[in-house]
């Protein structure tokens, strides 16, 4: 669990991040989650976008990504732009949270 101060860390470093996912109208499909499990290894931060056409609402996507995919954090949600995080397991976290 991120601390407010973990979050506000997070979503200051993710204000140059473009989203790396989009959900279209078939909502969180296993695939998605399956290549979010991967992407977050090497990015750690990532932006995901609700497309305008999706049926799915962020509460939704939200819930059903952070189910998927094991110790993915959400950090913030701004219209349809979701934020998520979790520590590399491979190498060193490129973002270093505050105590």
């Amino acid at each position: 669990m991120l601390t407010s101060k973990q979050r506000q860390f997070l979503k200051a470093q993710a204000h140059k991040l473009k989203p790396v996912m989009h959900v279209g109208k078939g909502g969180v499909t296993p695939a998605q989650a399956v290549e979010l499990d991967v992407m977050v290894d090497s990015l750690e931060l990532v932006k995901i976008k609700i497309n305008q056409n999706s049926f799915e609402s962020e509460d939704t996507a939200t819930a059903a990504l952070c189910s998927a995919v094991p110790g993915l954090e959400h950090v913030w949600t701004i219209g349809h732009t979701m934020l998520f995080f979790r520590p590399s397991r491979t190498h060193d976290t490129r973002f270093p949270l505050p105590g």
